[in-house]
């Protein structure tokens, strides 16, 4: 088997690698596999074992890292209204961006590109062609069609280009042409909305940054065997991690070959993870952001309101966690994260009164807890520090929960250093709505990858009203960085579909506005040397703070993005 037929099979599971690697040689039981670089310290590797496909991830686990493990990202949108709504200005005017499109700054994303990690897109719509009706579209990467050319340096999935699509643009059937297309809608919108063209002036639709030009990227579906190990939902829409670092190296490869700058927006999101900001694909970001010409911009998630989150202090007094399982829950995985040196011992009790004692930090070795009268098997793999980290992780894989109320009881082995443990449930996609926490914390539920360093990271609010739109996840991270930067409308978006609702809304009006400044910077040259950290600079001097909220905000971060405010200020620096 080819190594381009091993990174679409199921029988091929992916391993991530942030050293520079050769050859799994280290990796006993390896028996087939092929590896893909990122870049010189990072990798993916494609293999299969002989330990059976459904030991691959606790085998992983147990023998080297959790963290090397992919994650599944799922879709940062809550609520959609369909139909042909009246466009409604109102969240650009809010966000001071409509205000610099016109002179005599015309700041319109002219000379920039703003990559898409979505759903893919459906490039008919005249939102995405320019006055004389050609694409904007400068390519289309969908890794979920295998029968044409890859992109140059990628081992799968189709690269549909300019020239293509706007060939298909002049067919009755473009779809034969192009079949790429964006069934579910998610990636559309936020397209729309960060760089759709004006259509009638404006009045009928405008996008943040109507001249920009658009890439995108389609994922494809998470393999099954991580939906198997994460026990998501058939219908669920998840992205493997790897996938989603080949679409940042595919966007990344644009601003290096067109010689431009990139807005790469991310309306995608998990709960998985330490918090921290330290996965791969949490550094890989980090490293792309950092890049001159280049910003990423994030989603805060919508977990804010969910129940999925609970901090305790630590403690040597033994403290007790009630979660509630709703009815037809066929499983999911439980994170708890603590700050080392301190360590724990955990029990789990059942509704209906067992209980599994004894669970340690000492061992990594997966565990299995069966119960007489609940035919729940709980999974249980411990990690005394995990690399990524430094934090210890107690993980717990239920599989046909029984509803109702369980019970953990907590319980220090070592106290050194003080701090907090966190429990964290999947995102609101991967599990039902009914199943939380019964004392949860809204805090500290931003979703990975908003906690990245060097990523601009965005909070929806609602314009109509100027309130924090509730289920938007709130800061800080889980090491105490001030995370979001802002906020900006996510409520009620007019796309191109309708109106919808989610932070992955806001985080493309952000993109729009981040276009903009780098507009601003790089193309008409006011400071060539723009990235992450300048954008967000620009754009903290102008964000919009209320007299009665205390910044560096949980739910506000430093402010409203207004890019008018910006150059109001600005004006008086230049």
């Amino acid at each position: 088997m080819t190594c381009e037929e091993k990174v679409s099979s199921e029988e091929y599971v992916e391993l991530l690698v942030d050293y520079a690697v050769k050859e799994p040689a280290n990796i006993t039981g390896v028996t087939d596999y092929c590896i893909v670089p990122l870049d010189a310290d990072t990798s993916i590797l494609y293999l299969r074992t002989d330990t059976g496909r459904e030991r691959d991830i606790n085998w992983f686990i147990e023998r080297y890292s959790y963290y090397m493990v992919p994650k599944c990202y799922g879709l940062m949108q809550q609520e959609q209204i369909p139909g042909n709504q009246p466009f409604d200005m109102l969240a650009l005017s809010e966000s001071g961006i409509a205000q610099v499109q016109r002179e005599p700054l015309s700041l319109t994303g002219c000379g920039v590109i703003i990559g898409f990690i979505d759903t893919g897109i459906r490039y008919t719509q005249d939102v995405f062609r320019n006055a004389a009706g050609d694409s904007r579209i400068l390519a289309v990467w969908d890794q979920t069609i295998q029968d044409g050319a890859a992109p140059e340096g990628f081992l799968f999935g189709t690269e549909y280009v300019r020239e293509q699509i706007n060939e298909a643009l002049q067919s009755d059937r473009p779809r034969d042409i192009v079949p790429t297309w964006d069934t579910e809608g998610h990636g559309t919108a936020m397209a729309s909305v960060a760089a759709g063209s004006a259509l009638d002036g404006g009045r009928g639709f405008l996008g943040a940054a109507p001249d920009a030009d658009i890439v995108v990227v389609k994922l494809r579906r998470a393999k099954q065997y991580l939906r198997d190990y994460y026990i998501l939902p058939e219908d669920a829409d998840a992205y493997s991690e790897a996938d989603i670092l080949l679409a940042v190296k595919y966007l990344e490869s644009f601003a290096v070959d067109a010689e431009r700058p990139i807005i790469i927006c991310l309306g995608i999101g998990t709960n998985y993870g330490s918090h921290t900001g330290s996965s791969i694909l949490d550094r890989y970001l980090d490293t792309t952001a950092s890049r001159r010409s280049r910003a990423v911009v994030a989603c805060g998630g919508n977990e804010g309101a969910m129940g999925h989150h609970f901090q305790g202090i630590s403690s040597m007094e033994p403290q007790n966690v009630e979660l509630r399982v709703g009815e037809g829950e066929n499983g999911f995985i439980l994170e708890v994260w603590a700050e080392g040196p301190n360590r724990y011992r955990m029990s789990v009790r059942t509704p209906g009164g067992e209980t599994a004692a004894g669970i340690s930090g000492k061992s990594r070795r997966t565990e299995e807890h069966r119960f007489i009268f609940d035919r729940t098997v709980i999974m249980t793999n411990s990690i005394l520090l995990e690399e990524a980290s430094g934090r210890s992780l107690m993980l717990f894989r239920f599989v046909n929960p029984t509803p109702g109320v369980w019970t953990f009881t907590i319980e220090a082995e070592l106290v050194i250093s003080g701090g907090a443990y966190n429990m964290w449930l999947p995102i609101e996609a991967f599990i039902k709505s009914d199943t939380r926490f019964l004392r949860p914390d809204p805090e500290i539920t931003l979703t990975a990858p908003s906690m990245t360093g060097s990523v601009i990271t965005v909070n929806a609010y609602n314009d109509a009203d100027g309130s924090f739109y509730d289920k938007s996840g709130r800061g800080f991270t889980a090491d105490r960085r001030i995370k979001p930067e802002f906020a900006a409308p996510g409520v009620n978006i007019s796309t191109s579909l309708g109106k919808r609702t989610g932070s992955s809304l806001a985080a493309a009006i952000a993109a729009g506005a981040a276009a903009q400044m780098m507009q601003w910077s790089v193309v008409e040259e006011h400071y060539l040397l723009a990235s992450s950290r300048e954008i967000k600079y620009y754009l903290a001097l102008g964000a919009i703070r209320e007299e009665n909220i205390q910044y560096p905000s949980r739910e506000w971060g430093l402010g409203k993005i207004n890019v008018q405010h910006t150059f109001q200020e600005l004006a008086g620096l230049f």
